[in-house]
Order: C-alpha cells, then structure tokens, then sequence
C-alpha cells in the first residue's frame, strides 16, 4: 500500500478507459491502447521517482468488469473534492444565466482551458482556468449534473447529455440545458470541449452590476494575403465574402496549390476583426492550429467511405455547438457537400476547400457526386454560394541568374513563344537558368507566390451555370468588366513581367495558348 500512495496521479484522459490495481500497482488496460504514449509517459515518470506500476494489456471487456467491481483510479473516489467542483459548476450555470447566455463553451486547450459564454450572439471570456481545473468542471457537469446522459464519460468519444431545470437553482430561470461534448486539437494533449446551449423559461433581465466581459483574444499579425501574390481587387473582393453573415466559399485547386493556408489567412483575418464569432472546423488532420477555433479531427479512417461518414458525423456535432463559422477540410463526397449546404442555407459561414482544375467546374464536381441532391438548380443560388476561389503557386525567378528569351531563343518551344507573342511584348521574358547561382541555392527561383481568380457569385453567373451550363458561365462572367482575369491570364501576366518561367506556367497552371483561343 505504500508503494500505492506514492504513484503519480493518473492523466484525466486515462481514467475511463482503465482498471487500477492499487494493491499490485498494476494498471489493466485495452490491448488497443497499451501503446498510448501518454499512459507510457505516466509510467516513466513513476519509475524515475522510485515506484514501479505494471500495465497490463487486456480484453476490453475484462477491463470494464474490473472497473465496476471498483478497480478505478483513487482521484475518482475523492467525493468531497467532487462535491466542490460540482457545486462551481452549478456556479458557473448561475453566473452565465445572469448574463442572459445562450450558451457555454468549455475549452479544454491542453495547457489552460477557457469558458466562454455567448450573449446577444457574440462570445465573450467568462473565465479562464488550468486545463485541468477545466477538465474537472466539464466531467462534473457531464457525471454530476446532467441526468440524460450516457454511463460514463468517454474522453475520447463525443457525447450527448441534458440537464432539466430541476436540477438547476430556480432564479436561474433555465428550463433545461443540452449538451455536447467531445476530443478536439490538441488531442495529444488531452484537448476537449464542452457546449452547453441553455433554454429559458424567461430570460431574466441583466444586472447593471455584473462585471463587463472581454472577447476571445484576437490573434496576432496582419492579412498577409497581399503579401502572398493576390491583388488589392481581389483582396477586397475576400473581404466582402468575409464579411457575409453565412453562405460558402469553396476554395479550389489540386494538392499543393496553397488553397488551405490562404483559407487560413483569411478566418484568422475574421477572428481579428470579429473575434466574438464561434469558428468549428473539421480537418483530417489539423492541418493549422487556430487557438481562437474548436478544431475537430477526422482520424481512424481506413478508405474514402469511412473518412466521408466521419467528416459528415464531425459536422453534425459542429452545427450542435452553434458555431457562426464552421471550416469543412474538403467536400469529400455527397453526405458531407449536402451537410456543408445545409449549413449554409441555414445561418452559417462555411469555409471549405474542393479539387477541381477550374473555379467554374465546381458546380460539375458537385452534381457528379449525386444527380438528384446535388442537381445544380439546388444550390446554384449566390446566397447559398458566396464565391469560389481557385489558387496556384508559382516559383518567382531568381533576378540574378535568370536568363532572358531573346538570349536563349530555341529554348522554348516554338508553339509556346508564338502563343505567348499574342499576349504582349516578350522584350522582358525571361527563363531559370541551368546553373542556379549561390542567391537562390542553385535553384533558378527564390521563393513561391500565388496567382489567383475570385469569383463572386451573384443571380447573373449562377443562372448562368443553371440554364446555360458551366462554360457559357465562364464565358460571360470574364466578359464582364469587374470580373478577375483567369489564372492562366494572371500568369501570364508575370511571365511578361519576367517574374516567372513560362514553363512554370504550363507545369503549375495550364497550357498557354494564343489570347484570341483563350476563354
């Protein structure tokens, strides 16, 4: 027993999904999960300070009966200190419904966790804590207070609990609570995050005295898209579709093509400007780390099938938490395009990326995944779709050892300088030489940039794609004076300049062809 009382205490995320030997030091626990590198850790840590604890790899099954014959960790058992968190948890309910609070929001970020409660539709900080002060609070609602709920509390899974007004102090006015809870990024670090949407029988009025609350903090820096190739027009053109209340942007391009981290750019622009907006977003994997976003993961997939019925699960859960924006990784197949619309058409801003080679052939690459939900006269409306954003980047010439055209004149192939002389003047075009030089680490270019076509939807372009189809559509729209030039257009643009190879064109962007076969 000795030996017992000096065993460090076991990681939160451990205690469900274990059976604890205190006599034998010996810790029972799936097969599945003997490996887990945070259980590893514990140990290690125990073995330096002097105490030895087995692990055990066992059935699953064998796991669980030896937890409910009461082999379960020692911090379990501690009734008073539970007593004590629940009793702040019921705190924190009362204090949020004096503010009048439709929900809120446990953070569990790994290194702190934060509450944030949403008032007249904007999040505000209600208070902040160590992570596992957060932790505790959450489970304590969960196992404490909500009598709707499943057996346990699964730290790994996303769970579904309630809680009636009857086990809520009257004056708070809360006739019953929802609950969703469930892993979010950091994962590896015991993240996690807890909503709780509160229904009123009235809402009570605000007391005058309650202190004033602060917004989420804002992330740091500026809107670096400018500085990443696009242009002012097209920068004010990502405002105005920032700055729509709901609807999709869907960025386009292959893998590689930079579109995640200018959607990036852009949400962590929203999050500064307007930092009181929940942002949900489901990646496979996490790709950026927002600390101003709840970040769900899709992992365990094994084949296309199954990543598709998680991301559309991922998404049933985010729509539970009452984001303003969610982010979708990808359209991956029709569950997910259709729950991605719903949202859309519902309140929500939707952020998601899609693989096509052109910003025009989305609305193909959507109907192709399912004729009947996805028929194009389903969706193509401009407050369903807000724009679509198609992206590439290019390598820009190193300046000191690029050569130019007219001194290395049979380099290019002759189709490709004839197509190039309709679109202006080849006086400046220049080629990455063979050699490199020592500026750009013999390489020929210095560094990559984007080149990219916005599209702003509106009634015009997506009656367009409905009676007219998808290439009329592009036809008309770049006719238009206020429309983008296309990318292959921008690109060349740069090659004229002598910013960037003509080969690097065709590579990363498209044939070049005359200007008068160009649509």
């Amino acid at each position: 027993m000795g030996a017992a009382k000096e065993i460090l205490p076991i990681p939160e995320s451990l205690r469900d999904v274990i059976a604890f030997d205190h006599e034998e030091s010996s810790v029972f626990v799936d097969k599945r999960a003997a490996g887990n590198p945070l259980l590893l850790s514990w140990q290690s840590r125990n073995r330096a300070k002097g105490v030895v604890v087995k692990i055990v790899p066992t059935d699953v099954d064998e796991v669980s009966k030896m937890r409910a014959s009461g082999l379960r960790p020692a911090a379990e058992a501690d009734t008073e200190t539970n007593m004590l968190v629940r009793g702040e948890a019921l705190e924190i309910i009362q204090q949020a419904a004096a503010y009048g609070a439709s929900d809120i929001h446990f953070l569990m970020r790994g290194t702190f966790a934060e509450i944030q409660i949403v008032v007249k539709g904007g999040l505000r900080v209600l208070m902040r804590r160590q992570h596992r002060e957060g932790a505790a609070l959450a489970r304590a609602i969960y196992q404490g207070i909500a009598q709707t709920r499943e057996a346990s509390y699964n730290t790994p899974d996303f769970q579904n609990a309630q809680i009636s007004g009857a086990a809520l102090p009257p004056e708070c006015g809360v006739t019953s609570i929802r609950i969703i809870r469930g892993p979010c990024y950091p994962q590896a670090q015991d993240g996690a995050f807890m909503t709780l949407r509160l229904q009123y029988s009235a809402v009570p009025p605000t007391d005058p005295a309650l202190r004033p609350l602060v917004v989420p903090r804002r992330p740091k820096g500026e809107f670096r898209v400018e500085a990443m190739g696009y242009t002012p027009k097209q920068v004010e053109k990502l405002r105005y579709m920032m700055n729509a209340p709901n609807g999709a942007v869907i960025f386009t391009g292959p893998t590689g093509s930079g579109k995640t981290t200018t959607m990036y750019e852009a949400l962590r622009e929203i999050a500064r400007t307007k930092p009181g907006r929940r942002l949900v977003t489901v990646e496979d994997p996490v790709e950026y780390p927002m600390e101003w976003a709840v970040q769900m993961a899709v992992t365990g997939a094994r084949n296309d099938a199954e990543t598709g019925a998680a991301f559309s699960d991922r998404l049933r859960v985010a729509l539970r938490m009452a984001p303003n924006i969610i982010l979708i990784g990808e359209l991956r197949g029709p569950d997910v395009a259709v729950s991605a619309l719903e949202a859309a058409v519902t309140g929500h801003q939707v952020w998601t990326t899609m693989h096509v080679t052109d910003p025009f052939l989305f609305v193909d690459r959507l109907e192709l995944m399912d004729g009947t939900r996805l028929a194009r006269r389903v969706f193509c409306d401009h407050k369903i779709i807000r724009g679509v954003v198609a992206q590439r980047l290019l390598p820009r010439l190193c300046q000191d050892c690029s050569v130019r055209l007219q001194d290395a004149p049979d380099v290019l192939p002759a189709a490709m300088v004839a197509a190039l002389a309709t679109w202006g003047d080849l006086g400046r075009v220049r080629m990455r030489s063979k050699e490199g030089c020592p500026r750009c680490g013999k390489e020929g270019s210095v560094e990559r940039f984007a080149v990219a076509e916005i599209v702003v939807m509106d009634g015009a372009i997506m009656r367009d794609f409905v009676t007219e189809g998808s290439e009329i559509a592009r036809n008309n729209y770049h006719a238009r004076p206020d429309a983008d030039p296309s990318m292959l257009e921008a690109a060349i643009g740069h090659v004229l300049a002598g910013a960037v190879d003509p080969r690097d064109v065709e590579d990363c962007v498209d044939i070049i062809e005359p200007r008068d076969a160009h649509v």
